[in-house]
């Protein structure tokens, strides 16, 4: 249930100094577990008093004064802290030992959330065994038309035809039974009567397809209807097949015309004397092409597993004409043959993988399935090419943009070293085709190429110009009435390219998106090819069954730790500041939108309190309030880690600088313990170049003083407080060295995340900040004679290129030791991008853009329905 703000209060992990039963067990319900590398130290990290001694006198003690003592927490001995600390990992340790090895399993404890996890680790063995897709009776018509090669009376495949008399519809229709569709039934069926009239079996069978023939065909003039792939080229060749045979149905239609005058066009348009040198996309369509082709030349565009273009239909019709034995040996290996019916195409090996790896992910339960994601993955790399991308089965010659894009997204984003070469290959005079060739553009392939594109590193240029071609066409798109694909028959897809036009990869965060997807992802969606066909592997009810239950289990999980950082907030004395207790559900609502795991449940909660320290502190170095004289002792006090310097000084100052120093050592001492060595230096480090960058920008305030652009860079940077955020990385379960955190690629980052970050903000905030004479970096360039759009352009294009090496920095990083593990990276990455979604559309902070914020509701407070 979603819990009211009034109802906010309880306790948690990182806020806990003593520890009770009922506590403990509720950290552990919440799904808290110690990552391997916590586990196998643990007894190590259990250290002697004399350590945690030496470990508090690293740290430092504040000790708060009698005035300030009713609103900040008196600090503890940090020995005692330390060993508080270690108890409690000690307890989860001795739960967690005698738990299952499957974390996931364990932190849902769910029956029925468990056998939807089997279930779709069945799917991904499925996957790893054959293709998972429909059957498709317009393929099983061609694949029974053929004779026994033994030269025996009857069809090589017999069970075929019992299969399409079994699978006949109410309607006396072939097709889809969930979904009518005038192209595929009529298509389909008159295939089906076609094979069953050849072999003279199922006579009733073909009566009522005849039947259903005479009274739907004419609907073939609607122009609402989903238009199958090669329809035009194959329906008038059927119908002359089916003329032959003398089966009582009507030839002489307008729109069979039509069809027939389309079919003319359309050859006219194919250069058929250059689909002999190289494999194209007409393959598939075969079939169609059989009164004109040259079957001597176009064997040799026969794939090394027999097929064309791994379509059974245009495989059939292949050696029908040719007699060629390879066609027999491909359709004899396809699994599905042996119950009597034949996929649309055989196999689809890399588009299952692919598609289930992506809706896993887009639905936020990809971390129950991590070795099969691993695995998939593993097999994509190894049959992508760096040249032409690939296709949707690992043996089809024939590459298309949709898989490849789809493929060099994953590969990407999962570290795999890939190129963006091959995009060339599907660039024309138009931008960029499905196929080499394609007339009308789709939109899934277009969406998906758009969504590997905003990947791209500062050198991909190509990479560049395609994202902006591809959204400027999605947008078009996207304003018609309807918004319909000719690939796919989805959900909601205008829902699903709107979202990721209005919320650019740069600019939106995980958890956001996985929630708008658990209301577009359809476990009913459609293909379309030359049939309608479904891909229950990766489309089905499954999958959003176990992304609601986790969505409402991770959100109830959420709700218990913003209870305790409330608590903590007024504890410290937050609440009162500004609109204190909203600023602190943002930051924690930002926190989730990344991190929202259970077994991030640390890491989540050190950002959050993180990121309010950081407003505590902005809002002190701008107040008025506070003295210049009082700044200078809260630098100074910072810098010698001595609370008592700040005795005398008036205002909140002395509170501000108890209460952030507080908690800045608690965080430093808790991650000293878990990283197993004193972290607390590189901590404080940080924390304190913030606040030497705020004063100096505060003092540039009270002096009135303009600074160069340089000069104010080499402050602002640092004074934007990206930096004070990353010592989350130590509670996100991985070892990190001091030689990682100090190493030159992560220096190079937390350049680029502080200057995107920067950017961020001024872009944003320029004239708020002229008003209260701060400098800014849209105002100081300004001086320089530009305009101020000219300034806003310049300022997005250099932010935008500093992202672009950041994601190389990020999911491409030289090789060289040492290395931040990806988790860390990923963190990086990922705080950036909350400055540009708090950023997007203003002050991130205003009171009036909290108010706007109104996903926080849907992803704390309001469960999805089952």
């Amino acid at each position: 249930m979603a819990i009211s703000t009034a109802a906010w209060s309880a306790s948690f992990f990182t806020t806990s100094i003593t520890l009770d039963a009922m506590q403990v067990t509720r950290d552990i319900s919440s799904g808290l577990r110690l990552s391997g590398t916590s586990r196998g130290r643990l007894n190590d990290l259990l250290l002697s008093r004399s350590r945690y001694k030496t470990l508090a006198n690293n740290v430092g003690v504040v000790y708060p004064s009698n005035d300030s003592a009713s609103r900040v927490p008196k600090s503890r001995d940090y020995a005692h802290r330390i060993q508080s600390f270690a108890s409690k990992l000690k307890k989860l340790e001795t739960v967690d030992s005698g738990l299952s090895s499957n974390s996931s399993i364990t932190m849902l404890n769910n029956t029925q959330i468990q056998s939807w996890i089997e279930k779709i680790r069945g799917i991904f063995r499925s996957i790893f065994e054959r293709s998972v897709v429909s059957d498709s009776p317009y393929d099983t018509a061609w694949v029974s038309l053929i004779p026994a090669v033994d030269g025996s009376q009857g069809p090589q495949f017999p069970n075929t035809l019992e299969w399409i008399v079994r699978n006949q519809l109410e309607d006396g229709s072939w097709g889809d039974a969930d979904f009518f569709s005038v192209q595929n039934n009529v298509l389909c069926t008159l295939m089906c009567i076609i094979a069953l009239k050849t072999w003279n079996t199922g006579l009733d069978s073909v009566e009522k397809g005849a039947k259903f023939l005479r009274k739907s065909m004419a609907l073939l003039e609607e122009e609402t209807h989903e238009k199958l792939c090669g329809f035009e080229l194959v329906i008038p060749l059927i119908m002359d097949d089916a003329k032959k045979l003398d089966l009582d149905i009507p030839y002489n239609l307008p729109v069979i015309d039509q069809l027939r005058s389309g079919r003319e066009k359309k050859l006219q348009k194919i250069p058929l004397h250059l689909m002999y040198t190289n494999p194209t996309s007409i393959l598939y369509s075969l079939e169609g092409l059989r009164d004109v082709v040259d079957w001597e030349q176009i064997s040799k565009l026969q794939q090394e597993d027999g097929s064309f273009m791994s379509s059974p239909a245009a495989t059939a019709c292949a050696y029908l004409h040719t007699g060629n034995e390879r066609c027999i040996h491909f359709l004899t290996s396809v699994p599905k043959l042996c119950d009597g019916a034949a996929p649309p195409q055989y196999p689809t090996d890399l588009l299952e993988r692919l598609w289930v790896v992506d809706r896993l992910e887009r639905l936020g339960i990809a971390r129950h399935f991590e070795s099969e994601i691993k695995a998939s993955l593993d097999y994509v790399y190894k049959h992508f090419s760096s040249r032409v991308g690939c296709s949707w089965a690992s043996t089809c010659n024939v590459t298309d943009l949709d898989d490849s894009a789809m493929a060099f997204r994953m590969l990407r984003l999962h570290d795999y070293d890939v190129s963006s070469d091959f995009f060339q290959h599907f660039r024309d005079s138009g931008g960029w085709c499905t196929y080499p060739g394609e007339i009308n553009r789709g939109i899934t392939s277009t969406f998906n190429f758009y969504r590997a594109a905003q990947t791209c590193y500062p050198e991909e240029s190509l990479l560049m110009e395609g994202a902006e071609w591809a959204r400027q066409f999605l947008l078009d798109k996207h304003t018609q009435k309807p918004c319909s694909d000719k690939w796919v028959i989805a959900k909601d897809l205008p829902a699903e390219v709107g979202s990721a036009l209005s919320n650019p990869w740069y600019e939106t965060l995980p958890r956001l998106e996985q929630r708008s997807y658990l209301d577009q992802y359809g476990p009913d969606d459609i293909w379309i090819a030359k049939v309608l066909f479904r891909v229950p592997s990766c489309t089905n009810s499954t999958f959003l069954k176990l992304a609601k239950a986790d969505f409402n289990f991770c959100q109830s999980k959420h709700q218990e730790e913003l209870q305790v950082l409330l608590r903590w907030n007024e504890e410290r004395g937050f609440k009162s500041i500004r609109s204190g207790q909203k600023e602190m559900v943002y930051c924690f609502y930002v926190a989730v939108s990344f991190l929202p795991a259970p077994e991030h449940t640390m890491a989540r909660t050190v950002w959050s309190k993180l990121a309010m320290l950081n407003i505590i502190i902005d809002d002190f170095f701008d107040s008025l309030s506070e003295s210049h004289t009082d700044k200078i002792q809260f630098l100074e006090a910072f810098r010698s880690r001595n609370p008592k310097l700040m005795d005398g000084t008036g205002g909140e100052a002395k509170f501000f600088f108890e209460s952030i120093f507080n908690t800045i050592t608690d965080i430093a001492t808790e991650g000293s313990f878990l990283q197993g060595r004193d972290i607390s230096h590189h901590v404080y480090n940080i924390w304190l170049r913030l606040v030497e960058n705020q004063f100096k920008e505060a003092e540039w305030k009270h002096l009135n003083y303009q600074p160069s652009l340089e000069e104010y860079m080499s402050v602002s940077e640092v004074g934007i407080s990206f930096e004070t955020m990353t010592p989350a990385q130590f509670f996100m379960g991985e070892k990190i060295t001091a030689a990682m955190v100090d190493s030159p690629h992560t220096k190079r980052m937390m350049h680029l995340a502080n200057v995107i970050s920067r950017l961020s903000n001024d872009i944003q905030t320029y004239q708020r900040e002229e008003s209260e004479n701060k400098p800014n970096f849209v105002s100081i360039s300004k001086r320089n004679g530009l305009t101020e759009s000219d300034v806003i352009k310049e300022s997005r294009k250099l932010m935008y290129d500093h992202m672009r090496k950041l994601v190389k920095e990020v999911y491409s990083p030289s090789k060289s030791n040492p290395l931040l593990p990806k988790s860390a990276r990923q963190l990086y990455f990922d705080t950036v991008r909350t400055f540009l979604f708090a950023y997007q559309m203003g002050d991130a902070l205003a009171p009036n853009m909290l108010d706007r914020k109104q996903s926080i509701s849907s992803i704390l407070f309001e469960p999805v329905l089952l």
